[in-house]
């Protein structure tokens, strides 16, 4: 804690030096980032009392990002493990919490398997998404359950110029790969609408490390989706939209089929079909000038049904009701409540103990500027069907040093509810789970000035009642709440944008600690300790040129097993622009071919090479 303190000392001394160094290099304006992650309105990034990221679309093709998880690990404190390339299993971690402790949201519906506990990364197409608000620190305040490690937010393609605009990209790459997408926005002065279609088939890689022969093969993957997003304007304080994404896909993998049981068959074309689905309404109406009121009902859906040696079909479906009401007490101090219903359900080939649940919950937020100094809180009430009445809280006090530097502390608890396989899994479950618990501490500061952006945080999470495996007194063993996690950090993040070059660094070191009794402290595994990502585009003409950092330092894989080694990724990018609407875009991933596991037993991709074209009509 010492060296964080002093860390934290130094790089605060040095940011407050910033303004005077760079003065004189610019004076561009730049606009503000909004989001509505951090507390359900939308707020200028500078303005939020929490460590909060905004990328969009243009960012998103700028950058060329291959797939969600290539976008989500330029992210401060945000790293990831995957199960061999894409389309296969991702699991995503902010702040060193468990994958299964970051809440997902597409278009505002929560998403993910419910016996499981996690969101399937690996199957939401880039090529769908408009914009992604990730949220780092507890939120169960106002999301509920699995907000621990923070909240991610994923929107679908929304257009905003007026007219017909059409769009399309190409991409082709190594392991030929193949993906498309094409669609059109359309708006007039009430109503618009945004359709987009995509597809992608790659040959992908051989996944795994098994050595049987039906695994020795690449390992593909391919699917097709399809977004809509439309609304209309009644009036001044009448708005009414929808959405729908859809997303079905083929995925093969390597399964383990010698398990010393019985008669061997090496299984041949072990695939899964997946379906993933997300529907949703939203009506928004403003009674009055004070008073604005929204209603949002939505179902996501979560499928797969798997062909190995053991076939077996789950499909999770999650419904949901919610009201939010946003009061304006005065021009600088707001009152946001409301409730949501959540209904979980659970169908496929596995009989399981219970297979519905429902979850209601009641949240209120305060949030109030009173000249230098802003206040926030927020209260929410979760009443389970399966484990009762949970509470969770958030306080924040804010001062606002200068016009541009903002300086917050905060405390917030959040929880998450044990999943279906936990409690109820044939033979296995354990329906005395309690839920995790957290509690974090936090102070942050933030600048924004005309020529550079720049953050510093520092956080300290304590979860409690973990669940893990473990023998009961019976000597059966079952999810049980037996393990702790402390987990200390900091953060530093940059960023310039002049006429012609921009760049952004951020740095996590963090200290994800497992204090579960006879661990002797050990570092969580698959959780590093440190995090660096470095980005810079330059442009000149109709040339875009650029280049990105990733580096990780090294994962604890268990007692047994060997660590995973640190390393460094660096990919290159250009672009030329032909016309105003249409671009040619070149990158080269992982440059340096250099070998990078995130998880053990599983190959990730070396060097690959892509080429996109891309067409939008201005």
């Amino acid at each position: 804690m010492q060296f964080i303190n002093k860390t934290i000392f130094g790089s605060f001394i040095f940011l407050t030096q910033v303004p005077n160094t760079f003065a004189q290099i610019s004076d561009i304006k730049v606009l503000p980032t909004i989001n509505s992650v951090s507390n359900l309105i939308e707020q200028k990034n500078q303005d939020t009392l929490a460590a909060v990221t905004v990328i969009d679309r243009a960012e998103i093709e700028s950058k060329n990002f291959n797939s969600l998880q290539d976008l989500l690990r330029t992210v401060p404190s945000v790293s990831y493990t995957n199960n061999g390339g894409q389309g296969k299993t991702t699991g995503i971690s902010i702040r060193g919490t468990n994958s299964n402790a970051v809440l997902v949201l597409v278009d505002g519906q929560k998403v993910g398997s419910a016996t499981l506990g996690q969101t399937a990364f690996e199957h939401l197409p880039i090529s769908q998404i408009e914009r992604v608000e990730i949220v780092r620190g507890p939120r169960s305040s106002l999301y509920g359950s699995e907000a621990i490690g923070g909240v991610i937010k994923i929107y679908t393609r929304k257009g905003s110029a007026q007219g017909l605009k059409p769009f399309a990209n190409f991409t082709y790459g190594s392991h030929e790969t193949y993906e498309a997408n094409v669609g059109f926005n359309a708006r007039s002065e009430n109503s618009w609408a945004t359709l987009s279609v995509a597809g992608l088939k790659t040959q992908g890689i051989n996944a795994s490390t098994l050595n049987e022969s039906e695994d020795l093969d690449r390992d593909g993957y391919e699917n097709a989706s399809a977004s809509l997003r439309a609304g209309h304007t009644f009036n001044d304080r009448l708005d009414v939209s929808m959405n729908v994404l859809h997303v079905v896909g083929n995925n093969d993998f390597d399964n383990q089929d010698d398990w010393g049981y019985g008669a061997y068959t090496d299984t041949p074309n072990v695939h899964s079909k997946i379906e993933q689905a997300v529907y949703g309404t939203n009506l928004k109406y403003k009674a009055n000038d004070r008073w604005t009121t929204e209603l949002k009902l939505g179902v996501s859906q979560d499928k797969q049904h798997t062909y190995d040696a053991y076939p077996a079909e789950i499909n999770t479906q999650r419904d949901t009701l919610s009201w939010l009401n946003t009061i304006q007490l005065s021009p600088k101090n707001n009152l946001v409540s409301g409730f949501d219903y959540q209904v979980d359900k659970v169908t496929g080939s596995t009989r399981y103990d219970e297979d519905t649940r429902y979850n209601l919950g009641y949240f209120a937020q305060y949030l109030g500027n009173f000249g230098k100094f802003d206040l926030q809180g927020a209260l929410r009430i979760d009443d389970n069907q399966q484990f009762g009445n949970q509470t969770t809280g958030n306080a924040t006090l804010g001062y606002h040093l200068t016009d541009q530097v903002l300086a917050y502390a905060t405390y917030g608890t959040a929880f998450r509810a044990p999943t279906f396989n936990d409690l109820y899994y044939p033979y296995s479950g354990n329906p005395n789970l309690n839920p995790e618990k957290s509690e974090n501490y936090e102070i942050g500061f933030k600048g924004q000035h005309t020529y550079l952006n720049w953050e510093l945080n520092a956080f300290d999470n304590k979860v409690e009642n973990l669940i893990s495996w473990a023998e009961d007194a019976s000597g059966n063993w079952l999810p049980s709440n037996v393990q702790q996690a402390r987990i200390r950090g900091i953060e530093l993040v940059l960023g310039q944008s002049l006429d012609h070059f921009a760049w952004n660094f951020n740095y996590t070191y963090q200290d994800p600690e497992n204090r579960s009794r006879g661990e002797k402290r050990n570092q969580l595994i698959y959780k590093p300790k440190q995090l660096l990502n470095l980005s810079a585009d330059y442009s000149m003409h109709n040339w875009t040129v650029g280049g990105s950092f990733h580096a990780e330092d090294s994962r604890r894989t268990g007692d047994y097993t060997p660590d995973l080694s640190g390393y460094v990724l660096f990919d290159t990018r250009v672009t030329y622009r032909v016309t105003p609407e249409f671009s040619v875009q070149g990158k080269l991933a992982n440059a340096f071919d250099v070998k990078n596991i995130t998880n053990t037993g599983y190959h990730q991709d070396g060097r690959t090479a892509w080429v996109t074209l891309r067409y939008a009509m201005k």
